[in-house]
């Protein structure tokens, strides 16, 4: 066991059935909770807004949450208000755009030559518009989440006004495939293993990953209230060394856990097999299923590149985002907000003895202006 007594030795931490929930089940298979001297229940939970809720109200200790939601749940919006922290980082990249095999075949079709994605999606919603057609719909995993906001960038450097020009609806993660199979949406915007899934079953095909909208962009968090963190800080602690070490054990054995992903997705489908799981892993990611697979820059990643410090750059690029769709009203102070969810000194704190990788986040512009504040 590593550090001080924790406070409370029986945990329940929640999750959702998604590759990047990982490093809580190898926390727990490979003994690193228990190392740290705590016994943790996880509980799969049926969607963002569950786990929200029963964060907020003590149902669970923490859990695997998006990160936007640390920031909107804390000053109310979709919900309670609640403040909510982050002192971890699940990871970085994972999610894609996926859409129907007969949308996929209008895109094509409409720009042969030259097949520019969000460009010619503008040219058929025009066209849509002009034929009187319903309305585009395309799903997202929460209201406030990366998914919703990559895909609004997306759509914005096209013209294409989310608010107007298509419909977003919410679905769980899960539920995206069953969805698009049944043409009840054009589209999802979800995290692995769901876009794969889609592909490799002939339901789908990936327009474009998430990282190529936003490079290295943040993800999945674990999410505590601040009232927890402040009446358990040994625990927490111990907590954060749990997963740091399950996600540096993924950066070198990410496919030897597919077994065990596999095992906790198959409670939601059965027909899940590790075919689909392996992409978002590897790289070797399918956009077709009539296609070879190739390199693509979405690969999940788990611990490199100070993928588990809770950056306060990350923060404030969501803000900037809410910002942008007159999501967060105009009293917050995004600087505070940031700063009060956020929390890189109890990172600090947490794994003051642990070696740490010192290889800095590859340059990127979309968040080069963000990076330099910690």
């Amino acid at each position: 066991m590593n550090g001080a007594k924790v406070e409370k030795k029986a945990l329940k931490l929640g999750y959702m059935p998604l590759s990047d929930c990982l490093p809580l089940l190898v926390a727990q298979q490979q003994g690193f909770f228990e190392q740290q001297g705590l016994k943790v229940e996880l509980q799969q939970e049926v969607s963002w807004s569950n786990i929200r809720d029963k964060v907020i109200v003590g149902h669970l200790d923490g859990a695997h949450m998006l990160a936007p939601m640390i920031l909107a749940s804390s000053i109310g919006l979709g919900g309670l208000k609640k403040s909510l922290i982050t002192a971890f980082s699940m990871g970085l990249n994972g999610n894609a755009l996926t859409v129907s095999n007969s949308l996929h075949r209008e895109l094509f079709e409409l720009n042969t030559t030259e097949f520019d994605q969000a460009s010619t999606m503008k040219q058929l919603i025009e066209q849509r518009k002009a034929q009187k057609l319903p309305a585009l719909v395309f799903a997202t995993v929460y209201p406030y989440s990366c998914h919703n906001l990559q895909l609004r960038d997306w759509l914005a450097s096209a013209d294409i006004d989310p608010d107007k020009d298509i419909d977003i609806v919410i679905l769980p993660p899960s539920q995206m495939v069953d969805h698009l199979k049944l043409q009840h949406i054009d589209g999802f915007f979800a995290g692995a293993p769901w876009n794969s899934v889609a592909i490799l079953q002939g339901h789908g095909h990936c327009l474009i990953t998430g990282m190529e909208i936003w490079q290295n962009a943040p993800e999945k968090v674990l999410g505590v209230t601040l009232e927890w963190a402040e009446k358990n800080p040994e625990c927490h602690h111990a907590v954060i060394r749990a997963l740091y070490q399950a996600c540096a054990w993924l950066e070198q054995h990410a496919e030897q856990a597919l077994p065990l992903l596999q095992s906790h997705l198959s409670l939601n489908s059965p027909l899940i097999d590790q075919e689909c799981l392996i992409p978002a892993i590897t790289g070797e990611y399918i956009f077709d299923n009539n296609q070879e697979k190739s390199k693509a820059p979405g690969t999940l990643v788990f611990n490199r590149s100070m993928a588990n410090f809770p950056w306060l750059s990350h923060g404030q690029l969501i803000c900037s985002q809410m910002k942008r769709w007159h999501w967060l009203p105009p009293s917050i102070d995004s600087d505070e907000l940031v700063a009060n969810c956020y929390r890189p000194d109890i990172y600090r704190q947490a794994l003051a003895s642990q070696p740490l990788s010192d290889e800095i986040l590859p340059e990127n512009n979309f968040l080069q202006d963000h990076l330099a504040t910690l």
